[in-house]
């Protein structure tokens, strides 16, 4: 027995959704707009999952009171025949802009994806398989820059699918933090099972921990506004003059705040990607020594 729970809710709050519903005991996802389909073990306590659910969607929505938040949820108990490949049948290859590919380990992709780079990467307990608008818009942003021997930082790294990307773009070295273990662990699995490892470091930290005596040339960070707030100056620090900075995790309705944060710390907008309600930034680091963060 195994137990499938279906939640309808507002699209912007996926991430956070997503990460809760792993930490609660999931063991896979799927979603497709304003639905998410959770998979738990028969021996899963779904009665404190589900008071666990809508305790956090409260919290979220009292977070956020300017922005509307609604769910519903129902749950359903399958045979466990079903198990092995009921929640894998809803995954398939995911091109992504015009070079990426991400591909679950238990597909082959098909010849039509032949000059495509490969990312393998499995639905796990880690927030971050591509599927999500957010992480689409920074791999499409990633795309479009010069990568060649590049130092690149993943600040809220999940399960490093945007350093993997990075590197298999040409990146020299790929350098990723989060504040979740699961999520550092995933990442040096999810590297080392795409040639990543040795060109990749991750860590438990944030923006702030890091030694700020090393510089990188790009800063991706697919992080709540919020966060991006908190850690702006941070993300200036650790870039090079000029460097590259490449946000998402933003919604339409907050464009207009990331826009004053960037004109505070004198940082250009070099472009707004869009996608649905989400939102990716590109920034370029101040030069000038009078306007970089000290």
């Amino acid at each position: 027995m195994h137990y499938r729970l279906i939640i309808q809710y507002n699209d912007w709050a996926s991430e956070p959704l997503s990460n809760h519903l792993f930490e609660a005991g999931a063991s896979g996802l799927e979603e497709d707009k304003d639905k998410l389909e959770a998979w738990f073990p028969g021996e899963t306590d779904m009665d404190r999952v589900r008071a666990g659910l809508d305790a956090f969607l409260e919290s979220l929505a009292e977070l956020t009171p300017d922005t509307l938040l609604t769910w519903n949820h129902r749950l359903e108990s399958r045979e466990d025949e079903d198990w092995n490949t009921e929640w894998k049948k809803y995954w398939a290859a995911q091109p992504i802009g015009q070079r990426i590919l991400i591909c679950p380990t238990w597909l082959e992709p098909g010849p039509e994806h032949a000059d495509r780079l490969l990312i393998r990467l499995d639905p796990g307990s880690a927030f971050g398989t591509g599927t999500h608008e957010t992480t689409r818009l920074l791999l499409e942003c990633l795309e479009e820059l010069e990568l060649a021997g590049r130092n690149v930082l993943d600040a809220g790294c999940g399960t490093g699918v945007l350093a993997i990307a990075a590197l298999k773009l040409g990146a020299g070295f790929a350098w990723g933090i989060d504040i979740e273990d699961e999520a550092v662990r995933a990442s040096r699995e999810n590297a080392a099972q795409n040639g990543c490892r040795v060109s990749s470091h991750f860590q438990l930290g944030s923006p702030a921990s890091l030694d700020r005596s090393f510089r990188f040339d790009i800063l991706l960070a697919n992080i709540q506004r919020s966060v991006i707030e908190e850690f702006f100056a941070d993300f200036l620090r650790l870039l090079v003059p000029g460097g590259r900075l490449l946000v998402s995790g933003i919604l339409s309705t907050e464009e207009e705040a990331i826009h004053a944060l960037a004109r505070q710390w004198h940082t250009p907008v070099d472009s707004v990607h869009r996608q649905g309600e989400w939102l990716a930034f590109t920034f370029t680091a101040p030069s000038d020594p009078e306007t970089r963060p000290q």
